[in-house]
């Protein structure tokens, strides 16, 4: 039996955080079903690139899941949508504040014909406050929470995007771990609840450091003035001879000090220890690490202990053995799409561990299944 097997959720959410959440679910046996709007669907079905008429975004991200399309903005719609909610578990959605009130689809209407529902609301900004309303994206979200004016280079750089959608990943985490709590809580009570989830809000808790220097001491980190953006020689990022780029994170002494006895610089161990050195031990890393290629150096420093690891662009990492070790790529075989890859599972279980039972529905494919006409 699947952890989550006799979880019913249905997914109103579109594109990355909902589904991303929701796929976690399923993947664990919820029953996950896409509620979705007839003729179009969810946005990521459009984005390229194609299996025949899939796009990789939907199979990523909403395998394991059912389809059922239902014009929300009907009263049809609306009363079909409530009978579902009378047999469901959880409703997650993704809308702007306000709009599924509108519809008479809201946590009120659903708490009405089922007591015991747990409501995850998934938005920018929250319901309240003078953002509520606005539309944005994860790029929006982290540059107002501050994050991105950590990235970047210091020195006359302009801040950097991140390469990851740091809110919109993370609160789709957030929101599984609170429906979990909900279910838990309903078990034991009997009750539902409504769930906030502000991808802003999730993008300031990222930051603990920061807020601890701020709250602390009034310090406010930015790009190059702290130990996490590039100050320390011992956190940092070097270029190698073959114009690739390392890693160091060598943090605690004793990592450091393996470092600088694999480059035979044991005269740079103890000058870690006062900040006004690090100028220069940045200066001499770049030294020694511009001697050899990327691979030669991730050959040499291996089972050190160094802290020390190549930056490596997607395909290598894909390709690489840890990742082969821990089977993160999947190959999936589909009767209609034939051999296609996926993601694998960071969440690993001993007793109850993910699987992958069906590829992402069509749009509307299980109508029969879940719609009485």
């Amino acid at each position: 039996m699947l952890a989550l097997e006799g979880i019913k959720v249905l997914d109103l959410s579109r594109l990355l955080p909902g589904p991303y959440c929701t796929m976690l679910l399923a993947d664990f046996g919820a029953e996950v079903i896409k509620v979705e709007e007839p003729g179009k669907g969810d946005y990521s079905r459009s984005f390229p690139p194609f299996l025949k008429d899939f796009g990789y975004w939907h199979l990523q991200l909403n395998r394991n899941k059912h389809s059922v399309t239902i014009d929300l903005k009907t009263e049809e719609g609306r009363n079909t949508f409530l009978e579902l909610v009378k047999t469901a578990d959880v409703v997650v959605e993704s809308y702007r504040p306000g709009v599924l009130k509108k519809l008479g689809v809201d946590y009120e209407a659903a708490s009405s014909v089922n007591p015991k529902i747990i409501y995850c609301s998934l938005s920018g900004y929250g319901s309240k406050g003078p953002l509520a309303n606005q539309a944005d994206h994860d790029i929006g979200y982290v540059s107002l929470a501050g994050i991105t004016a950590m990235s970047g280079e210091a020195k006359g750089g302009k801040p950097a995007i991140p390469g990851v959608l740091m809110a919109d990943m993370n609160a789709a985490l957030s929101a599984g771990m609170a429906i979990m709590i909900a279910l838990r809580h309903a078990e034991k009570t009997g009750q539902g609840q409504e769930i906030d989830i502000s991808l802003y809000n999730v993008a300031m808790t990222l930051m603990p450091g920061a807020a601890s220097l701020f709250f602390g001491s009034g310090f406010v980190a930015q790009r190059g003035n702290n130990w996490l953006t590039g100050e320390n020689a011992n956190y940092n990022i070097y270029r190698t001879k073959d114009n690739r780029y390392l890693a160091v994170g060598c943090l605690e002494k004793k990592f450091w000090t393996n470092l600088c006895k694999a480059l035979k610089r044991e005269d740079l161990v103890d000058l870690i220890d006062d900040i006004n050195n690090h100028a220069y031990l940045k200066e001499e890393l770049e030294k020694e690490f511009c001697q050899k290629t990327m691979h030669e150096w991730q050959d040499y420093l291996y089972g050190l202990d160094t802290c020390v690891t190549p930056i490596l662009n997607f395909d290598e990492a894909l390709n690489s053995e840890q990742t082969k070790a821990n089977d993160m790529v999947l190959t999936i075989v589909d009767p209609e799409l034939g051999e296609y890859k996926q993601l694998g599972f960071a969440i690993k279980m001993s007793k109850t561990p993910a699987s992958i039972r069906k590829r992402a529905p069509r749009l509307g494919e299980d109508n029969s299944k879940y719609i009485q006409t």
